[in-house]
């Protein structure tokens, strides 16, 4: 028993030209409806950072996100360093508290990614902390 299927174009019917046309425009437009998809609502823009610390001498990495306006993301101190940020301007810009820390040379490399890519090496975690306050501390 032979099953013959439709065809989906009809051989004279539609030229190929229009065909190719056709799936062109679809495909430009998938782009569009997939950042339309993935874009917050209200066409508001979510400030997102990536932040990292990296031990050099022990190996370790601590990756957070940090999303501001709104807060959120997997920051534990979300707020505060969005705040932080903010005031400053950059990640670049952020001034912590200067508290005393112990001369023992375990240096860390903090990066973010977002609005610009930052990237700059400590002697330690404390130093870290100090310099940049809640936007590494997590």
């Amino acid at each position: 028993m032979l099953i013959r299927l439709p065809s989906v174009v009809n051989p004279g019917s539609v030229r190929l030209e229009t065909v190719v046309k056709r799936t062109a425009l679809a495909l430009l437009a998938v782009p569009a409806l997939v950042s339309a998809l993935v874009a917050p609502a209200h066409g508001e823009a979510v400030e997102r950072h990536v932040l990292s610390v990296q031990s050099e001498s022990e190996g370790w990495v601590r990756q957070v996100v940090l999303e501001c306006d709104p807060v959120g993301g997997t920051h534990p101190r979300a707020e505060e360093a969005c705040e932080a940020i903010a005031e400053a301007g950059s990640v670049e810009g952020v001034t912590g508290a200067q508290n005393p820390c112990p001369m023992i040379y375990a240096p860390v490399v903090a990066t973010a990614h977002g609005e610009g890519v930052y990237r700059q090496e400590f002697p330690n975690h404390c130093v870290l902390l100090n310099d940049k306050g809640a936007v590494f501390d997590f």
